[in-house]
């Protein structure tokens, strides 16, 4: 039986897109350079493709939003969570609050809150490629080798260049292979 932290992953690999306001048309552009390009063009496509996610089109919440990455990259998850809240309060759609909210939560050990979070990233946004990578690692920390594989798989559709996934991907291809997928 499948616990179920694991279950609300697996929704979370089926969800539906909607892509709210991720949907600057720069983005398919980046993505498309990043699937079919050359893998020295491919850290700067992602650079770009983050800075576009994170410009939530709102001074406020640009400012909330670094105020936040500050507070929880000095250990102040408190304050972070606080300012996140508002964040998604201020502006539902803006994806990256929810990204960001979810990776202070995982800090924080609230990995259901995490979780939370991260299926919204994936509702606004299909194609987080980190927040895949995020759920691939809190799958496979939870013995569902299966399932972060797949996970795994799904990031690497939208950043191929992704060594660390790459190499996670096919460490979990050989420890599968020949069991039932």
């Amino acid at each position: 039986m499948r616990k179920p932290f694991c279950m609300a992953v697996l929704v979370l690999m089926t969800a539906s897109p909607a892509f709210a306001d991720q949907t600057d048309p720069r983005l398919d552009q980046l993505f498309e350079e990043l699937r079919v390009g050359d893998a020295r063009r491919a850290e700067e496509n992602t650079a770009r493709i983050i800075e576009i996610w994170s410009d939530s089109q709102s001074d406020t919440v640009d400012l909330l939003y670094e105020r936040a990455n500050l507070a929880a990259n000095n250990g102040a998850f408190d304050l972070s969570l606080a300012l996140l809240d508002h964040i998604v309060g201020l502006a539902p759609n803006f994806a990256q609050g929810y990204a960001l909210r979810g990776t202070v939560r995982l800090a924080a050990e609230n990995r259901a809150g995490a979780i939370e979070d991260f299926s919204k990233v994936l509702e606004l946004e299909p194609r987080q490629f980190e927040v895949r990578t995020t759920l691939a690692e809190l799958l496979l920390a939870g013995g569902e080798r299966r399932d972060a594989y797949e996970m795994f798989q799904k990031a690497l559709e939208w950043n191929p260049h992704d060594d660390y996934a790459r190499r996670q991907a096919r460490m979990l291809r050989r420890e599968i292979d020949g069991q039932e997928i």
